[in-house]
């Protein structure tokens, strides 16, 4: 049985990791909602929601921050590697502690994969929907939009109509 942390040590850190995927729920959750507000075609619910999840993420960067910050620490306890990630240390713990730590680790890494999925079919959501509106818009007023391309050979619209999406992928 290891015993390099005791239970000041790890009950600090399972709060952190429940926290952890308690907010990707969240975020979660939240890109549903922009989903739905897509689907009803309803813009300005779907900006404001994109503006809660910007500030939802910023929320959560620093709960990562301070958890990775914690796990340095324990790394630097135990003498491991302060680079090393919380999969590796998880040996350090009492073997009673490590399947539950486990546990939230990998539920992390499902909830990040999902959240990201979510996000990205959002953007292609939306991103396909402004091309439709560029299109609309192109044949209603055509004299306002040129067709340019990128150094790169990709067709691009330069409209002097304002434009206006924040994308979150």
């Amino acid at each position: 049985m290891s015993n390099d942390f005791e239970e000041k040590d790890w009950n600090p850190l399972v709060e952190l990791l429940r926290n952890e995927v308690q907010e990707y729920g969240g975020l979660y959750n939240l890109l549903e909602r922009q989903q739905d507000e897509i689907f009803s075609r309803d813009p300005q619910l779907v900006l404001a929601t994109n503006s809660e999840i910007e500030s939802y993420m910023s929320e959560m960067g620093g709960l990562r921050v301070r958890r990775e910050e914690f796990v340095r620490e324990m790394a630097r306890g135990c003498g491991a590697d302060e680079e090393q990630p919380l999969s590796k240390l998880i040996v350090h713990f009492p073997d009673f502690m490590q399947p539950m730590l486990q546990a939230l680790v990998d539920e992390i890494n499902h909830m990040i994969r999902r959240t990201r999925q979510k996000a990205r079919q959002n953007f292609m959501l939306l991103s396909r929907t402004m091309e439709i509106n560029h299109e609309t818009m192109q044949k209603l007023q055509p004299e306002n939009y040129n067709r340019t391309y990128s150094k790169k050979g990709r067709v691009g619209v330069k409209t002097k109509l304002p434009t206006r999406y924040q994308a979150f992928v």
